[in-house]
C-alpha cells in the first residue's frame, strides 16, 4: 500500500491531534480524529508561539490567519514584583515572528484547514488491537473503527500511552498554575510580555492582541490545594495584593467562572513512545512543565514531522522509527530545561529569592538569548 493511501486515526482533539490531522490532510494522507468531548474546544488561556511554532503555521499555510488575532511578542521581561525590570530578553531576529494568542483561537485555525468529516466528536477512547496489518479502535460504548495507524494524543494522562506502555503517575512539581484572560486597556506596552518573581510565587503576562491579556500566576501548594471559600478571584487577589501594575487589575478584570486552575505536572522523559502501529504525539510522548512556555509548540513540532516522516520514508514503519529517533534528543531538552526553570522562578526563601533577583538583575541578558535563540531557531 502506498503511504498516501494510509488511514490514520488519531485519538485526542487538542492543539497536537488536530495540528497532526492537518499535516497528514496537506500530505495526502487520511486522518480522522477521535474526540472524546461533543465539541472541539481548547481548555486553556493563551499560549506562546515562539519561532519554532509559528514556522510550523506558515508552511501548514495558518500563519496570517493566527498571527491576524494574536499579539506581538518582541522581548520579555522579567521583573521583580515591585515591578523593577530585572531583565529585558530580546527574542532577535527571526524570519517569522514570535505572537502571543489564545489557546481557542489557534485552535479554530487548525480546524478550519481541516474537512468537517476528518473530526468525529463524542468518541471516548476505550483500548485499541494492535494488529499486524491494522490497528483496531475500540471507543466507550462500543463502536469500532480501523485504521492503519493510530496517533495517541490524548495528553498527560493518555489512555493510548497507559495501554501501550503501562500506567505512569504524572509527576507534581510543588506549585499550581492558575490562569485568565482580560480586556484591560493599556495594561502593558504592544510587544512587551513578562514574567514576575516572588517568593515562592510568580505572575506572567501576555498580549494575545489589543487590549486582550492572557495572565498565568503560579504559587507553591500541596497537590491537592482547594479552593479559597471566597472563589479563585479574591483568593488570587490577597496571594497578589501589591505587587506591580497591572496585576491585581488584571485579576480583578477576569470574570471568575473562567479563572481555569492546574497542578504542575510533568513526566520524566519516556524510553519509547510506540509500539508496532501506534505511536504518541505531544503531551502524551514528553509533557513538560509550562515554564518555557512550549508545550503547544512541542506538540505543532511534532505534528509537522510525523507527516514529514511518512512522506519521506519509504515505509510506514520506518516513517514511526524516524519520528521518534528525531524528536527525541529535542524534547527531553525541553522537559528538563522546563522543569529547571520551574524550580528557580518557585524559590520561596527570603534569602535565596533576594540573591536570585540580584543575580538576574546582574546577568547579561545576551546570555539567556543566546540560548533561548537554540530553541526557538528548531525548524520541524
Amino acid at each position: 500500500m502506498g503511504l498516501h493511501k494510509l488511514t490514520i486515526g488519531i485519538v485526542g482533539g487538542g492543539i497536537g491531534g488536530v495540528a497532526a490531522a492537518v499535516a497528514f490532510h496537506r500530505a495526502g494522507i487520511r486522518a480522522t480524529v477521535y474526540e472524546r468531548t461533543p465539541e472541539i474546544r481548547e481548555v486553556g488561556a493563551g499560549m506562546m508561539l515562539w519561532p519554532n511554532a509559528t514556522r510550523v503555521l506558515k508552511e501548514l499555510g495558518l500563519l496570517e490567519t493566527v498571527a491576524a488575532c494574536s499579539g506581538p511578542n518582541e522581548h520579555f521581561l522579567v521583573r521583580a514584583s515591585e515591578g523593577a525590570i530585572l531583565m529585558d530578553i530580546g527574542l532577535g531576529q527571526f524570519e517569522v515572528p514570535a505572537l502571543c494568542t489564545r489557546r481557542s483561537d489557534l485552535l479554530g485555525a487548525l480546524l478550519s484547514a481541516l474537512p468537517p468529516e476528518r473530526v468525529r466528536l463524542g468518541q471516548t477512547f476505550d483500548r485499541f488491537e494492535n494488529g499486524k496489518h491494522k490497528v483496531r479502535i475500540h471507543m466507550v460504548g462500543g463502536g469500532a473503527m480501523e485504521h492503519d495507524f493510530l496517533v495517541g494524543a490524548d495528553g498527560i494522562r493518555s489512555r493510548v500511552r497507559s495501554q501501550l506502555l503501562g500506567v505512569y503517575e504524572p509527576i507534581y512539581r510543588g506549585y499550581t498554575v492558575w490562569r485568565g484572560i482580560a480586556s484591560l486597556t493599556g495594561a502593558v506596552a504592544a510587544g512587551s510580555n513578562s514574567e514576575t518573581w516572588g517568593r515562592g510565587k510568580r505572575f506572567g503576562i501576555l498580549n494575545t492582541g489589543g487590549d486582550r491579556f492572557t495572565w498565568y500566576a503560579t504559587a507553591n501548594t500541596d497537590s491537592g490545594h482547594a479552593d479559597s471559600a471566597e472563589g479563585r478571584k479574591r483568593e488570587l487577589l490577597h496571594m497578589f495584593a501589591g505587587w506591580h501594575e497591572p496585576v491585581e487589575r488584571l485579576i480583578g478584570a477576569t470574570d471568575e467562572d473562567n479563572i481555569l486552575k492546574n497542578g504542575a505536572y510533568d513526566l520524566a522523559p519516556l524510553k519509547r513512545w510506540g509500539h508496532g502501529r501506534v505511536m504518541l504525539l505531544g503531551d502524551a510522548a514528553h509533557p513538560c512543565t509550562p515554564n518555557l512556555g512550549l508545550g503547544g509548540c512541542m506538540a505543532l513540532e511534532d505534528a509537522l514531522v510525523l507527516a514529514k516522516c511518512f512522506s519521506r520514508e519509504t515505509s510506514a514503519d520506518l516513517a514511526l522509527r524516524r519520528y521518534e529517533a528525531t524528536r527525541r534528543e529535542r524534547t527531553r531538552h525541553v522537559q528538563r530545561r522546563s522543569l529547571l526553570m520551574g524550580h528557580i522562578g518557585q524559590w520561596e526563601s527570603r534569602l535565596v529569592a533576594r540573591g536570585r533577583q540580584a543575580v538576574t538583575s546582574m546577568i547579561p541578558a545576551r546570555i539567556f538569548e543566546r540560548n533561548l535563540r537554540k530553541i526557538y531557531s528548531y525548524a520541524a
